[in-house]
């Protein structure tokens, strides 16, 4: 017997028992959950896992030791050498001699050091290409960096120990490389050397945040052998080929970007979670999630061991498209093969839609599924502008972001609802229901296939889940194990977007519940979505009072602003500059100074709002340059030998001209700049600027070749840390607001003509 709103459909010989739409609302949220669940970090094990696995709470004694006081360590500081000592004194624990390669490297974008990599060697039992496992040691200014990235050094000191208790047919060579955050200096030092060209593989470990589940985020290309035998070996796996193809075409990059860019295969794994600690005093031990750091080592000791007992002589050809399900298992398949697979799932769909009744081709009607996704969308999108200008979001990350997703995603289904509802009534029969959806879905997922293969598998799979499941499973199995399916494909995915982009992922929550939601062939009576739409729209009306009234920044998640003391030879005095990430002066700092509103115009950098306060001359010796050698060449042009040096020992000095110089007219420390030239620090007026982290006391060579006509250019030195005169009032930031990435500074600089 039928209850009220509820009524039994029948769907050809099978039937399905129409639900509420409040079990439909907890039907979606039970495999929500069931996916986030899935893909959290495991249980952090304890000192006495057995030798072969790797523990968490190893890493983190390994770690404590390694970090010693937590002080930053950037490229040339003292701690950056203590850092080094320590590592290469935690090598000799694990019985494992250490080289220390040294040398100038320089990065496509203008940037120069003198680096130190340390590198060591597991032996396999035969000759061949080594699995080269890769962490950064160094650390921005700001902040000890002890999950970017000392907690992927213990990681990997944890991987070699565990590697130790058995046999491997390929090396392992650990490189603990320097001088990633500025620039990817490190990376560029070792593929310079002769050991790079014995390496077959590449794991990089990375952070960017101090928790979640450590992402498998970046293959190199060619990545189907590489998830066939390497991720698919993860215990407890969070990947899939949309990350690879959407990090690939961020400005973003790792120390896996030299390594891909010489044509090395590699995978690159990084946690996300707690991103405004990020590059902050914040990024420390006690912030770092232990749940991550096992996960972190799990990833990496099954993709090392994996790789290493793999034949890296001869690797084959191919990309593959391929998901995690559930962090249950990996699945793939060739990138070719998708649009095939799309067909399939679109002729399996109709012939089943054909067997209960169906017509041959869909009907116009199949476009109506697409109205709840796309109405669900837009409601996600006005709840982030809603919050956004109501002020929710005043930062890139904000502390407590779960009130905001929860709004996006209720406002989402209180929009789908009454749409499916009117869909139900417009469709017809529930066989047609099924039929519209499913062959919508196939549509679209073909249309994915040829287009954009790596994240057409959303569609792809439920769908052909589907046309099995409508030909040989009977009742209601038929349309629930599609539904399941395409939420345990899409939730975690679109849950994510607010961890990785910030509130501006907050549309994509509502998509992705859009889109699970309408694959429900849901009937309902007239009336029937008025309850749970007026439950869920206060749902929603109360989540983002909560997004308004919960702090977006705290002292343990602060916002980013960092203070800059900037003085010109033959100024009166200092310009201290300060940028806070909301736009906003606090009433602290406003009071310490007479700070006015302005547009930064520093001549080597992009014009910048920020708030600009003067200061009394700093009173420290400037930048010199001078000139060793000058030679006319027969086009004209003038080939310059320089010498630049900081007087004061600042960690960084630089030189800023007119225009981009063609490839082979530069050279710095005896290193040419490797094509592209200055890539993205070029600025608005003209000015290109190279530069040279942590330079001798001599100061570094600088060869230029320069056209006939002289121009100005700037010689600057940059150290961390305030001037006295700066220092009180960098202390009245309040505990929410804190240096970050290069952290305060002083920076020197004059007017020279070249």
């Amino acid at each position: 017997m039928d209850s009220p709103g509820c009524r039994t459909l029948g769907l050809g010989d099978l039937t399905l028992t129409s639900v509420r739409p409040a079990i439909a609302v907890l039907a979606l949220a039970a495999v929500a959950s069931l996916a986030v669940w899935r893909s959290a970090p495991p249980r952090p094990r304890g000192a006495d896992a057995p030798l072969a696995e790797f523990s968490a709470a190893r890493a983190e004694e390994v770690l404590r030791r390694l970090v010693g006081e937590e002080a930053p360590r950037p490229l040339g500081s003292a701690e950056h050498q203590r850092f080094q000592e320590r590592l290469v004194a935690e090598l000799s624990r694990l019985a494992l001699a250490s080289s220390l390669d040294r040398g100038v490297a320089c990065s496509p974008n203008g940037s120069c050091a003198q680096l130190t990599n340390i590198l060591a060697e597991l032996p396999g039992t035969l000759p061949g290409p080594a699995v080269l496992l890769a962490a950064h040691y160094d650390s921005v200014a700001a902040g000890p960096g002890v999950s970017d990235n000392a907690a992927g050094v213990a990681c990997a000191l944890e991987v070699a120990r565990a590697l130790q208790s058995s046999p491997r047919r390929n090396p392992v060579l650990l490189l603990f490389d320097d001088g990633e955050e500025v620039g990817l200096l490190g990376a560029e030092l070792f593929m310079a050397s002769e050991r790079a060209r014995s390496i077959g593989a590449v794991v990089n470990l990375e952070a960017r945040g101090t928790s979640g589940a450590s992402f498998l985020f970046e293959t190199s290309r060619d990545n189907s052998w590489l998830v066939r035998r390497a991720a698919s070996r993860m215990p407890r796996p969070v990947t899939s080929s949309v990350f690879s193809f959407v990090y690939d075409r961020l400005p973003n990059d790792t120390d896996l970007t030299v390594f891909k860019r010489a044509g090395l295969p590699g995978l690159n794994l990084a946690f996300i979670g707690s991103a405004a600690r990020y590059h902050t005093p914040q990024d420390s031990l006690a912030n770092l999630s232990r749940a991550s750091l096992q996960h972190h080592g799990d990833n990496a000791l099954a993709l090392v061991r994996a790789l290493a007992d793999e034949d890296l002589s001869a690797v084959p050809r191919g990309d593959a498209v391929f998901f995690d399900l559930a962090g249950l298992t990996v699945l793939w398949w060739p990138k070719g093969l998708t649009p095939v697979l799309a067909l399939l799932g679109l002729v399996l769909v109709r012939v089943a839609a054909v067997r209960r009744g169906g017509r041959p081709l869909p009907r116009v009607k199949v476009l109506l599924p697409f109205l709840a996704p796309l109405l669900g969308l837009l409601a996600g999108a006005l709840v982030w502008q809603i919050l956004r200008l109501a002020g929710a979001f005043p930062v890139g990350f904000v502390a407590d972001p779960l009130p905001a997703i929860l709004a996006a995603a209720v406002a989402a289904v209180a929009t789908a609802l009454p749409v499916l509802a009117v869909e139900s009534r417009w469709t017809g029969s529930p066989s047609e229901a099924w039929e519209r959806i499913w062959s919508s879905s196939a549509l679209l997922g073909l249309v994915l296939a040829v287009t954009v293969p790596e994240v057409s598998f959303l569609l792809v799979v439920p769908t052909l889940a589907a046309g099995i499941c409508r030909l040989v499973l009977p009742g209601p199995v038929s349309a629930w194990v599609p539904f399941a399916l395409l939420g345990l494909l899409i939730l975690p995915l679109a849950l994510r977007m607010p961890e990785a982009l910030g509130p501006v992922g907050l549309p994509m929550v509502a998509l992705g519940l859009g889109l699970t939601l309408a694959s429900l062939p849901l009937q309902t009576e007239p009336g029937a979505t008025r309850r749970p739409v007026a439950l869920l729209t206060g749902l929603c009306v109360a989540a983002s009072v909560a997004a308004l009234l919960v702090p977006a920044t705290t002292p343990d998640e602060p916002e980013h602003g960092s203070m800059s003391a900037v003085e010109e030879w033959g100024a009166a005095g200092a310009t201290l500059f300060i940028r806070p990430e909301s736009g906003q002066l606090p009433e602290s700092v406003a009071q310490a100074a007479r700070f006015e509103r302005q547009t930064i115009a520093l001549p080597w950098a992009r014009p910048a709002a920020a708030f600009v306060a003067p200061l009394p001359a700093v009173g420290l010796p400037y930048p010199t340059l001078e000139l060793l050698e000058e030679e006319a060449g027969p086009d004209g042009r003038r080939r310059l030998t320089l010498r630049l040096s900081s007087p004061r020992g600042a960690a960084e000095i630089g030189l800023a001209f007119a225009g981009e110089l063609p490839a082979g007219s530069i050279r710095i420390q005896g290193q040419p700049l490797a094509p592209p030239y200055l890539r993205g620090r070029s600025s608005d007026n003209g000015i290109s600027l190279v530069s040279f982290e942590a330079a001798p006391p001599e100061g570094v060579t600088v060869e230029l070749t320069l056209p006939g006509e002289r121009s100005d250019a700037f010689v600057l030195d940059w150290s961390p840390g305030l001037p006295a005169s700066a220092q009180a009032i960098a202390a009245t930031r309040p505990p929410g607001l804190s240096p970050a990435g290069g952290g305060d500074a002083t920076v020197l600089y004059r007017r020279v003509s070249l």
